[in-house]
């Protein structure tokens, strides 16, 4: 009867918690995918995109395939370099705060797509070495060229000729 079994219900010892128990670990995993890609989009800097993609695989997927301007920008990979960089680092105990590397920096500089309107938020996560970009000479010659910093020193890795848009690239020294 209801009771009894009430009763004996009551008096057993409370069970052990099992993984079904668990709450979620991916939290938004359980939002439709239309609120994912409406949180994505606002989503304005390269490390937090970067973030919220090894947090949650399944977003970072949603939003490369979706098309989303910032997850598709070569920038994007520069951040997920660094982040798992950092995590990796972390795992070891070390707190050294690693820079970015300069085959990662060259790698974004040989990409047609690379901006340097980007260049700050690069100084920002990596200030010992960076990229810059200078317009030198006039007219026909004026070009845009890029440099691998480190300091004062740069080495030449990418001049754009402005009234052409002609592009070439430069090993550079190492």
């Amino acid at each position: 009867n209801f009771a009894t079994d009430r009763l004996f219900a009551m008096s057993r010892s409370p069970r052990a918690r099992t993984e079904d128990d668990a709450p979620p670990t991916d939290w938004l995993g359980e939002l439709p995918p239309e609120l994912h890609l409406r949180i994505l989009e606002g989503v304005d800097d390269f490390s937090d995109c970067a973030a919220f993609s090894l947090a949650s695989p399944r977003l970072g997927l949603l939003a490369l395939r979706s098309g989303l301007a910032r997850f598709k920008d070569p920038l994007f990979a520069v951040a997920m370099r660094l982040l798992l960089v950092e995590r990796f680092v972390a795992s070891l105990g070390s707190s050294i705060m690693d820079t970015l590397s300069e085959a990662s920096l060259r790698k974004y500089a040989a990409d047609r797509r690379a901006r340097a309107d980007h260049f700050p938020w690069l100084a920002r996560v990596s200030p010992a070495l960076c990229l810059s970009s200078e317009v030198e000479d006039a007219g026909e010659r004026r070009a845009e060229v890029w440099r691998l910093r480190r300091g004062e020193n740069g080495a030449m890795l990418r001049l754009r000729l402005l009234q052409s848009g002609q592009m070439q690239h430069y090993e550079g020294e190492k």
